[in-house]
């Protein structure tokens, strides 16, 4: 969460945080009773239903997680499964792969995904997740702030290690600060690119990271 606290710091943005692993939301049951029987609301009396109404409501949704085995982890690909509400039953003819309409008006709505991984490097590791998000909420519809190296923005919040980091915890810091810029040009309207090239750098080399990563084991 250190990098999304950063990115909202530096947007400017007075967020609302949801631990969507210490919720009680059930698997989506397929039965499409929110289509047919209900429609919009979810038969599965859980914490969804306050969770789609913030959905509805919201201007801009951050979604923030580490990636497990190239994708979203488990409690989030629940939740993803159980907006089903939020869709129309009757097929988008306008979509060439085949799609379902929103229920509401979600034109407005904005949504930034911030994630870190064990690699060394983000890049070639998303390729399932933005083809998801893809889906979901339009192809280049959404903002991503994708990092590898994920560990090292834990150092500040562990005395202990950082004391041994040495030189690591200033380089941190400077990347951290670019977070806050990139959060900064994406409220209003979209990270730079020189800033999107700064954020892809990695802090520690290939060797070095992999070689201290291995070491941990």
């Amino acid at each position: 969460m250190n990098l999304t606290r950063a990115f909202l710091a530096g947007a400017g943005y007075t967020a609302e945080t949801i631990d969507v692993s210490k919720l009680n939301i059930n698997y989506c049951r397929g039965c499409f009773a929110c289509w047919t029987h209900t429609p919009g609301k979810c038969v599965i009396a859980d914490d969804m239903a306050q969770i789609l109404e913030k959905l509805i409501q919201s201007d801009v949704i951050v979604l923030s997680f580490p990636l497990y085995y190239y994708s979203v982890p488990g409690p989030l690909k629940t939740l993803i499964d159980r907006q089903l509400p939020l869709a129309l039953p009757e097929m988008d003819e306008a979509a060439e792969h085949g799609d379902h309409p929103a229920r509401y008006d979600f034109s407005k709505q904005r949504h930034m995904l911030i994630s870190t991984c064990g690699f060394w490097t983000h890049e070639g590791n998303y390729k399932s997740v933005i083809e998801m998000f893809s889906r979901c909420y339009g192809e280049n519809a959404f903002g991503t702030l994708f990092a590898g190296q994920g560990n090292l923005f834990n150092l500040p919040n562990m005395p202990e290690v950082a004391e041994k980091a040495g030189d690591l915890l200033p380089l941190i810091e400077n990347y951290m600060e670019v977070v806050r810029t990139a959060g900064k040009e994406w409220a209003k309207g979209g990270i730079q690119a020189s800033t999107s090239e700064l954020l892809a750098k990695p802090i520690m080399s290939k060797e070095d990271y992999e070689r201290a990563a291995n070491s941990s084991w």
